[in-house]
């Protein structure tokens, strides 16, 4: 069979397609989660070490785009073969590099076939099922493997990196992929694929929305870290990639076969759903950036103890997949869209009053929260973002979507990361202003510090200046502490809107009803 399109692929085929999204999805957070630990198996900063992360991402761009493109010439079947063996190789060259500029590379590559496994699955499932019965329940599954497990990255990386150390971050990719390798083998080999299509691709607007995007990607992963306009090379970055991606898009409209059909963004449903994607990705922040930011910085946990907090979030995902999966097939996901979001804001909004001693039994229940709101959305959005979608758009609205969460997880990254910079530095101020030296509550904490810790040392003089350090250590902690609250109360006012602005979106009808008009369609044809 040559076609790569309208044949209805077996069970396996999605369980294999499946499993790959679960890894393309999972470990890119459990790597952001563990970047001190890889920072520090490297022996470089952690300003250096980010960029692991941050090149990783450049190669999920080049990844998804180039993923249709792949199968449709190729075949399904053996596009997912090849890009299963290169994951794990890619996996092995990480867990191997000696230093950060080999380190670098192998993620690069890594990141094109790790971005490619959840595209693949969102893809065959769109360009498979038609509208209506069957296509739903894959929407579906996409979504429990995208998000599903999103609440034990941090446990998986901390568990890898104390049991066996940092390189089995990556050995563990490897070694999971090997199944993924295999069973990809005996899948839809009746796929020959269209070698003609991999000639004829639109190539030209490929590289140039490619290296425009992740242009566009570095200088907003690395522009806090390099105070953004103080270093010349990041808004010079920002600029030429936007240049790119606008000469691309250019070219995608005059093009005869183009990467994308750019028609896509004429329907308010996926345009709309796109929107919120974004929004939905400040809602993630909460166990990829904040919760996690202040336990390790504040209390002094470590990934696998960060991961007991948030590990609430998956039990409470699962029941909110399992019940978004009910409900919209009855009633109007644009319900199920705005109690995601407000879920997500009702957990950061629980988290508002933050103080320097808080851990993990003010926090967990925020996360079995935050753990609704991502099954909640994660099915709804997708119920929005593919609507009306035909075999011949699936591919756009795949790649656009996925490459959405890409971006979405760094920008909400860049905002909330210079956020609490600015912040702390605020709170620093108004605390050093108001703990001054010459202020009697001040002298009299310094007195009390120094006698306790003169009981160890007969040196007045340490003994006052390791009083000072302590007070000065906390009212840093302080500051931080304040700058995280800040964070919670931004996160929660841009959720709320988004769970408001849902509203805009027109309704779409119950799944039941969609089945019931599609299948009268075929029984008519």
């Amino acid at each position: 069979m040559n076609a790569t399109t309208g044949h209805k692929p077996p069970i396996a085929a999605l369980a294999v397609a499946g499993y790959g999204a679960v890894l393309g999805s999972l470990f890119p957070v459990v790597a952001v989660l563990s970047s001190a630990d890889i920072s520090g198996g490297l022996s470089v900063a952690a300003d250096s070490g980010a960029l692991v992360n941050t090149f990783q991402n450049v190669g999920a761009i080049a990844g998804v785009l180039a993923t249709p493109a792949l199968a449709f010439g190729m075949g399904r079947g053996r596009a997912m073969e090849m890009i299963a063996a290169g994951f794990v190789g890619a996996s092995a060259l990480c867990a191997l590099a000696p230093d950060l500029p080999l380190m670098v590379c192998a993620r690069v590559v890594q990141g094109f076939f790790a971005g490619a496994m959840p595209l693949l699955f969102m893809l065959l499932v769109m360009t498979s099922l038609p509208p209506g019965r069957g296509r739903f329940e894959g929407m579906t599954l996409f979504a429990t493997s995208t998000s599903l497990l999103f609440g034990l990255a941090a446990t998986a990386g901390g568990s890898l990196v104390d049991g066996f150390g940092w390189r089995s971050l990556f050995w563990a990719q490897a070694f999971l992929g090997v199944p993924y390798w295999l069973c990809a083998r005996t899948t839809l080999r009746e796929e020959l694929g269209k070698p003609e299509a991999l000639i004829r691709a639109d190539w030209g607007s490929y590289s140039l929305l490619a290296i425009g995007l992740a242009a566009i990607l570095v200088a907003a992963s690395e522009g806090e870290r390099h105070f953004w306009l103080a270093t010349w090379w990041v808004p010079t970055l920002a600029v030429a990639g936007a240049t790119l991606v606008a000469c691309a898009i250019a070219g995608l409209a005059r093009s005869a076969r183009p990467l994308l059909l750019l028609s896509v963004f004429r329907r308010p449903t996926f345009t709309w759903g796109i929107v919120l994607s974004v929004f939905f990705r400040f809602g993630q922040m909460f166990a990829i950036y904040i919760v996690p930011s202040y336990l390790g910085r504040l209390q002094g946990y470590r990934t696998a103890e960060i991961g007991a907090v948030l590990a609430p979030m998956t039990p409470a995902a699962a029941l909110s997949l399992l019940a978004s999966y009910v409900f919209a097939r009855r009633f109007d996901s644009r319900w199920l869209l705005s109690a995601g979001l407000a879920s997500f804001a009702c957990a950061a909004s629980m988290c508002i009053g933050l103080t320097p001693e808080w851990a993990a039994d003010q926090l967990r229940l925020a996360a079995a929260v935050a753990g609704l709101g991502m099954g909640f959305f994660s099915v709804a959005v997708l119920r929005f973002a593919t609507h009306g979608v035909t075999m011949q758009d699936g591919p756009t609205v795949g790649i656009i979507f996925n490459l959405t969460r890409v971006f979405g997880i760094v920008a909400g990254l860049a905002i909330l990361s210079h956020l609490v910079v600015e912040r702390e530095k605020f709170h620093s101020a108004r605390i050093v202003e108001a703990v001054s030296a010459t202020s009697p509550e001040t002298s009299q904490r310094i007195a009390q510090a120094s006698g306790a810790f003169a009981r160890f040392s007969a040196d007045a003089g340490n003994a006052q200046a390791s009083a000072i350090a302590t007070l000065s250590r906390a009212a840093g902690g302080q500051a931080f502490t304040l700058a995280f609250a800040d964070a919670f109360v931004v996160t929660a006012i841009v959720l709320a809107l988004g769970a408001v602005l849902v509203w805009a979106l027109p309704a779409v009808p119950p799944e039941a009803a969609t089945t019931s008009t599609s299948d009268q369609q075929r029984i008519a044809a």
